[in-house]
C-alpha cells in the first residue's frame, strides 16, 4: 500500500512539472541577444585617404544592427581611433537611433578630431560605443578586453568596426617639380657636388614608369646636361638608375656615367621623396677617372 502512495504520488510530481513545462513552451521568450553593430563601406565614396591630399577624403558608411530590427540599442556613438590607439577615442556621430544609417567621415573631419596632420600610412578605425534599452554602455574600443564584452569575431558575417588607411598608387605623374637634396653621400668630385639645401628638377619620363631628375652637374648654367632616367617599379616602389651617360659631356666637365648602386632605391609613392642608390664615374680628358657610390635623397 505503501508502495502504491509513493508511485502516486512521483506521477503527480512528474504530470507537474510537464505541465509547467508545456506553459512555458507556448510564451516568447526574451530576446538575449546583444544589439551588435554592422559597418558597411560605401563602394561610391574614397576607400582609402589620399596621401598626396588627406583633405580630399570623403568616407560613407553604413551602420546597421547585426540582428536587424528585432534587436536594437537605445542608440549608438559612432567613434574612431588613429592607429590602434585605444586611449584616445573621438567621436565622429553622436546619438544614431535609426538603422540603417548612413554616416560620412571625412579628411579635414579627421584631422580636427585627432588635432594633427594625417601622414601616410596613418590607419583609422571605426567603431560604435553601443547603449542599450536598459543604459548600459558598451565600447567599440575598450582599453582592455574585447568589445562590448565578449569575443564576437566568430559570428558569421559580422562587421563591428571598419578601417580606412592612408595611402598612395603610384603615379609617376606625381612627381614633378623641383625637390630638395636632403641627403647625399656620393662623394665630392670636380664635376659639382650636390649639397643639402641644393635643388634638382624632376619629371614623369617618357617610358611607363620613368622619372627624370636633372641633378648633374649642378653648376652649369649655359649647356643644358643629360637628364637621369630612374627606372620604378609600381609594384614594389624600387628604383633603378641604370647605367646611362648624364651631365654635360663638354669642354672642362668630365663625361659623367650613372649606374646601380649597392642595391635599389626607393620612392614614395605620393610623389614626394625619391632615395637613389647609385654610382657615378667621372672620366676626366686629362686625369684620374673618379667613381663613388652612394645615396641621393630627394625630397619636394
Amino acid at each position: 500500500m505503501k508502495t502504491i502512495i509513493l508511485y502516486s504520488i512521483l506521477i503527480s510530481a512528474f504530470a507537474t512539472v510537464i505541465t509547467a513545462c508545456s506553459k512555458d513552451d507556448v510564451q516568447t521568450p526574451p530576446d538575449l541577444r546583444f544589439p551588435l553593430p554592422l559597418f558597411t563601406i560605401d563602394t561610391t565614396a574614397d576607400v582609402f585617404i589620399p596621401g598626396e591630399d588627406p583633405s580630399n577624403f570623403l568616407g560613407k558608411f553604413i551602420i546597421d544592427m547585426y540582428y536587424g530590427a528585432a534587436v536594437k540599442p537605445l542608440k549608438v556613438d559612432v567613434v574612431v581611433i588613429r592607429n590602434d590607439n585605444r586611449t584616445d577615442v573621438k567621436t565622429i556621430t553622436a546619438d544614431v537611433t535609426s538603422f540603417p544609417a548612413s554616416i560620412q567621415v571625412t579628411g579635414t573631419q579627421l584631422t580636427t578630431l585627432f588635432d594633427s596632420t594625417i601622414k601616410l600610412g596613418d590607419k583609422f578605425e571605426i567603431g560604435a560605443d553601443v547603449t542599450t534599452t536598459t543604459g548600459q554602455k558598451f565600447e567599440a574600443f575598450p582599453v582592455t578586453g574585447s568589445p562590448y564584452g565578449a569575443d564576437t569575431t566568430a559570428l558569421p558575417g559580422s562587421r563591428f568596426s571598419i578601417v580606412y588607411v592612408t595611402t598612395c598608387t603610384f603615379d609617376k605623374n606625381s612627381f614633378n617639380g623641383q625637390y630638395t637634396v636632403v641627403r647625399n653621400t656620393i662623394g665630392d668630385a670636380d664635376w659639382g657636388d650636390l649639397k643639402v639645401g641644393d635643388l634638382v628638377s624632376v619629371r614623369p619620363g617618357t617610358a611607363e614608369n620613368d622619372l627624370v631628375v636633372v641633378a648633374y652637374p649642378y653648376n652649369t648654367l649655359v649647356y643644358p646636361p643629360y637628364p637621369m632616367i630612374c627606372q620604378v617599379n609600381p609594384v614594389t616602389l624600387d628604383v633603378i638608375v641604370p647605367r646611362q651617360l648624364i651631365g654635360v659631356p663638354m669642354y672642362s666637365y668630365p663625361y659623367l656615367w650613372a649606374e646601380p648602386g649597392t642595391g635599389p632605391g626607393t620612392v614614395n609613392p605620393c610623389g614626394d621623396a625619391i632615395t637613389l642608390n647609385m654610382t657615378l664615374s667621372a672620366v676626366y680628358d686629362i686625369g684620374t677617372p673618379y667613381s663613388a657610390t652612394g645615396i641621393l635623397e630627394l625630397r619636394k
